[in-house]
């Protein structure tokens, strides 16, 4: 486990951080091929602030004041989580799919990371504190999970050129991964401190390692549909509504992975709280794992990968209006994500240049607030950069994460 964490912090501190972007949609590119990059990245929380995330992912002292401050916030639903996507997609309307003009080759490349957590109050704070306030009580450790995943795709697909829908079918190499949850799931310490009752039900995996950056441990495919409706609105302007599905498909990981199931439901006096909670890797020395009763086989494992479904009224470059308005809906097939919205408005005071700003809800924090502009160099030349979190980017006391996003593309 320390592994695991060990190595998600290398992997934000190599990487910029960011956002799900806001999507420009332009005219066709029927005559022109097309390079487009991308680095779209974030992570935030509900209840932990910037304080206590930092020191969690690049170390420092996490102080009694900010422990008392993040548990003071904790609610039902306490939950960390951050999306990590570096892309290269390559349009080409002179290869023709399917013998019809209108469907150009589209390629793709992307480096995902995806992690997410959802901790029980009574978890974090016993992780925190330690057991010792709760002697005498039962503390509820259900529906705690903790999820990671890097992975990269070689998709292949078509597109419209009139309207940019595209439809791509992805190799998906597996590098790494773990995932770990509970079922129904307690602990009592004892009034008589010397006994501590476990009950404990949930499973989980971990792939045989989680280095180096290119492990390739497993392979699998993934299905993505991206549709551009167009329609008149009121105004007789162009409006245009986005749906999108990623990441419908597995990973299978091979048969050198560690998969674990729990089932605990024991009196215990031999080792202290601290040990079953701080991550140390004799967690799963042989003595430990027979007393808790975790079961333990190496085996391939499939695993689902975070499905996504997007939908959202995208600001139209093609079209004279200065000021229109977007919003959005996105959420992600995992237990730690709560559905996504936002609104805003984008305005264009000039042809080559235009901003946006947005207020959003949920994904694995509250509300946020970011902008994003956006610069056209002869028409040739695109570059995109903003934040949906500029809170978070500007501070450690009231920032509950941080987001950067950054895109570019050339017409050849």
């Amino acid at each position: 486990m320390k592994g695991a964490i060990v190595y998600i912090t290398l992997a934000f501190a190599s990487i910029s951080y960011g956002q799900e972007p806001t999507y420009i949609f332009e005219d066709t590119v029927n005559s022109d091929n097309l390079l487009k990059l991308s680095s779209y990245n974030t992570y935030s929380s509900n209840r932990f602030n910037n304080d206590l995330i930092d020191k969690f992912l690049f170390g420092g002292e996490i102080t009694t004041e900010i422990k008392d401050k993040a548990s003071s916030k904790l609610g039902k639903l306490n939950a960390i989580g951050g999306e990590f996507e570096q892309r290269i997609d390559s349009y080409t309307p002179s290869i023709n799919m399917f013998n019809k003009e209108r469907y150009g080759l589209k390629l793709s490349f992307s480096d995902n990371h995806y992690f997410s957590a959802n901790f029980s109050t009574d978890l974090f704070n016993t992780a925190m504190y330690g057991n010792s306030p709760y002697i005498g009580e039962t503390q509820d450790f259900t529906f705690s999970h903790a999820q990671y995943l890097h992975y990269q795709k070689f998709s292949v697909g078509f597109y419209d050129e009139s309207n940019l829908s595209s439809i791509q079918l992805s190799y998906v190499a597996g590098s790494k991964g773990l995932e770990f949850g509970l079922s129904e799931s307690s602990l009592l310490s004892r009034s008589t401190l010397d006994t501590i009752d476990v009950d404990l039900t949930g499973a989980g995996f971990m792939t045989d390692t989680l280095g180096p950056y290119w492990a390739f441990q497993g392979g699998g495919f993934s299905f993505d549909l991206d549709y551009n409706f167009i329609f008149e609105g009121k105004v007789k302007s162009r409006q245009i509504i986005n749906f999108k599905i990623n990441n419908l498909g597995v990973i299978f990981w091979n048969k050198r992975t560690d998969n674990y199931i729990i089932n605990t439901h024991e009196k215990y006096s031999g080792f202290e709280v601290s040990q079953l909670l701080s991550g140390d890797s004799t967690l799963f020395d042989i003595d430990v794992q027979d007393t808790l009763n975790i079961f333990h086989e190496k085996r391939n494992y499939i695993d689902v990968l975070p499905i996504e479904l997007v939908v959202q009224k995208l600001a139209d470059n093609g079209i004279d209006q200065k000021l229109q308005a977007i919003f959005g809906f996105k959420t992600i097939l995992v237990p730690d994500y709560f559905p996504y919205l936002y609104a805003g408005a984008y305005y264009r005071p000039i042809e080559n240049f235009s901003v946006s700003t947005r207020l959003s809800y949920g994904g694995f924090a509250g509300v946020r607030w970011g902008m994003n502009i956006n610069y056209w160099l002869k028409e040739k030349l695109y570059f995109s950069l903003g934040s949906f979190d500029l809170i978070g980017l500007a501070s450690k006391k009231i920032g509950y994460g941080r987001g950067l996003n950054f895109s570019m593309y050339y017409k050849i």
